[in-house]
């Protein structure tokens, strides 16, 4: 069965400290609206003697480039990364960026490479409007083409919260796959969730926040496929909430 990729099922992440000794990843998913890959092909067509007047077109080389459009979300890492970069240069414009899109099996086809901010424009519009933005991202070389497997196991935490009757869940990894989104239910007993099987009708999770669920109730977290609801990974964890 196939499934519809949507726009919001597309990964886009970028690097905040691309000189620091380890990469900061973080997705491009707060304020933007529209995203759009244009590959910046370079083409070159021959008429070949052997071909009678017909010719063939070669791709020679790209230059991939995405472009967003929103609104403006400050406080969100990669939206200020980008947009307090709008007046440097050189070294100052440049990062790693990473694109990601799911597979029908829940893997995820990854593209990761050096990229170049351009194109950046940190308000405009009405005054009671907010604050439109936009950016393009170039890719820097042949990309590192990666099939990274599903997830398949969720760490679970549950911690008192701060007020009575509250608990603070956690699931690492921190973020969903690409393509995927948190989900959770609880009960007496463990709710089940099987990664291959669909799975509908659960809550939306929001990873760290505050729930109010009674102690001793089982807790199910579970990443699922936007567009299939197909389970990629689940974990669980006995609530502890506070007194």
């Amino acid at each position: 069965m196939g499934y519809l990729l949507t726009q919001y099922g597309i990964e886009i992440e970028i690097d905040t400290t691309p000189y620091g000794t380890t990469h900061t990843w973080v997705p491009i998913n707060k304020g933007f609206d529209n995203a759009a890959e244009d590959l910046g092909e370079q083409l070159q067509e021959y008429f070949f003697l052997g071909d009678k007047g017909y010719g063939t077109e070669y791709v020679t080389g790209a230059h991939p480039k995405y472009s967003l459009t929103g609104v403006r979300v400050v406080g969100d890492a990669a939206q200020d990364f980008i947009f307090n970069q709008r007046i440097g240069l050189m070294a100052e414009r440049t990062t790693n960026l990473r694109v990601s899109m799911a597979n029908a099996d829940g893997s995820v086809r990854r593209y990761t490479a050096g990229a170049t901010l351009t194109g950046l424009s940190g308000f405009g519009g009405a005054t009671t409007d907010g604050a439109a933005v936009s950016c393009d991202i170039f890719m820097n070389g042949r990309p590192v083409v990666e099939t990274v497997a599903a997830t398949g196991t969720l760490t679970v935490t549950s911690v008192a919260g701060a007020t009575s009757g509250t608990t603070v869940i956690t699931a690492v990894p921190t973020f969903p796959d690409a393509g995927c989104k948190f989900v959770y239910s609880y009960g007496a007993t463990a709710p089940t969730a099987t990664p291959g099987s669909v799975l509908t009708g659960w809550n939306d999770f929001v990873n760290g926040a505050t729930y109010t669920i009674a102690s001793g109730k089982l807790v199910t977290v579970a990443m699922v496929n936007v567009s299939t609801f197909i389970v990629a990974a689940s974990g669980g964890a006995t609530i502890v909430a506070k007194i």
